[in-house]
């Protein structure tokens, strides 16, 4: 299969790409930087059976996706999936202590460039008469709220309801619409961008974080098996249920687990 993953240098979208490739699909990663970008489409060529591409593309702008399309379809053929991965948090602030940057940059990113992303593949899959589209979740997809998460959460429960009203809209085409939900797992995007104004505070939250929290290689090939598999548009795919949060609560007395840094604790 030919698959385009937005924001595929790092966190969620490097795993999946490295699984995908490791089963032999052909992948386009998209990413910032050329430096960046080079660098992760070299480490999938080197791991194969599957081959990447890698496109510099600003994920915010309708033309760059439009561009990463076409550098995919042309490499590779038709797109069988397109993952818009790509997403940035604001620090874990209250809103009002947040620039104006930050308030741009996580709506562009995580709402204009999703929508932006769904409107280029939309129109490129019901050309081409197949294809799955899917959306990346986050921290209030479901309505969940927490102080310093207001601006994030906002931007990822308003993608949901675009994900949903996507599928319906499109629901009498060939196309699977639907979204992804990974859980909370260790990536710089949790390590870094959430508490880089106080890191004191990440070391406050590990007890509760080394509950629910996964690794990279255990949530990636979880996602994958699932994007491969749905066949119905307005599902989803997640990898960690209310349910099974709670069942790690429960054990938690008996089960120590550290995805921080001892990968043995974590299943």
């Amino acid at each position: 299969m030919n698959i385009v993953i937005t924001g595929g240098t790092r966190g969620i979208g490097r795993g999946m790409a490295l699984e995908l490739v490791r089963r032999g699909h052909q992948v386009t990663i998209s990413g910032r930087t050329a430096e960046a970008t080079q660098a992760a489409a070299d480490e999938l060529n080197n791991i194969g059976p599957g081959t990447a591409l890698g496109v510099v593309a600003d994920c915010r702008r309708a033309p760059a996706l439009q561009t990463l399309w076409e550098a995919a379809s042309d490499r590779f053929g038709s797109i069988d999936i397109w993952v818009n991965n790509a997403g940035v948090t604001n620090r874990k602030l209250p809103l009002a202590q947040l620039t104006e940057d930050e308030i741009v940059k996580v709506f562009e990113t995580n709402l204009i460039g999703v929508a932006a992303g769904c409107r280029v593949a939309i129109a490129g899959m019901l050309e081409q008469g197949h294809g799955k589209i899917f959306n990346m979740e986050g921290f209030g997809s479901d309505g969940m709220m927490q102080p310093g998460m207001t601006l994030y959460g906002a931007s990822k429960r308003a993608l949901r309801y675009m994900t949903e009203s996507l599928a319906k809209e499109y629901a009498d085409t060939p196309l699977i619409i639907a979204n992804m939900s990974p859980g909370v797992v260790v990536t710089e995007f949790l390590t870094r961008d959430l508490y880089a104004h106080d890191p004191a505070e990440l070391d406050k939250r590990r007890k509760f974080l080394n509950l629910i929290a996964d690794r990279v290689e255990t949530v990636a090939p979880a996602l994958v098996d699932g994007m491969l598999k749905l066949e119905r548009t307005g599902g989803a795919v997640r990898w960690m249920t209310p349910m099974q949060a709670l069942g790690r609560l429960a054990l938690s007395p008996f089960r120590k687990r550290d995805p921080f840094t001892n990968p043995a604790t974590t299943e």
